[in-house]
């Protein structure tokens, strides 16, 4: 059984679930690349905040229903948990200590990526001419200050959060039951 999973399989799955995963694929994922990962696993994720919570998305088709979509970032926190849990971190301290910030700066790079397509799609609309280059001037930018904005974040929260390989790994004795998931 595998760890966790490597950079390349991480790159491949993003590519081709771009759009999210099911909890059952999510699952199969993992089990397809001998990674050890349950569906009771990712509740326990989800319920402790480590795990962004799905999306109903609607089914096509008159009573079809919806199905609940988990982000594809899902599979690198996932993977993450998984290495980190393998280093003989509970959950409770990988929560705290490596994840405290991740899901307000996949946030705010969501929500600056989804503001800023709006703006483009409005700016498009308009008739070509000055005002239109000028709206496109602004825009070129904002885009320039959020990726300052986000760049700044995220070395901030390096510089509060020791990198993976910084860290000693605890000592042995008895496994907190959480380490078990």
């Amino acid at each position: 059984m595998a760890v966790a999973l490597s950079e390349a399989q991480l790159r491949e799955i993003e590519a081709a679930n771009a759009n999210g995963l099911t909890s059952q694929e999510l699952v199969r994922v993992f089990s397809d690349h001998r990674v050890r990962f349950s569906e009771a696993n990712l509740r326990r994720y989800v319920q402790l905040g480590l795990v962004p919570r799905s999306r109903r998305i609607g089914q096509k088709g008159k009573h079809q229903g919806s199905r609940g979509v988990y982000p594809i970032r899902a599979v690198r926190r996932i993977n993450l948990i998984k290495k980190l849990m393998a280093e003989r971190y509970t959950l409770e301290e990988i929560q705290s200590k490596f994840l405290a910030f991740q899901d307000d700066i996949e946030t705010l790079d969501e929500a600056t990526e989804k503001l800023v397509e709006g703006f483009e799609g409005r700016i498009l609309e308009l008739p070509a001419g000055p005002r239109r280059e000028r709206l496109f001037t602004e825009l070129d930018g904002l885009k320039r200050v959020a990726a300052e904005l986000l760049g700044a974040v995220q070395r901030l929260e390096k510089l509060l959060i020791p990198a993976s390989g910084a860290r000693r790994p605890r000592g042995g004795g008895v496994a907190d039951p959480t380490e078990l998931l």
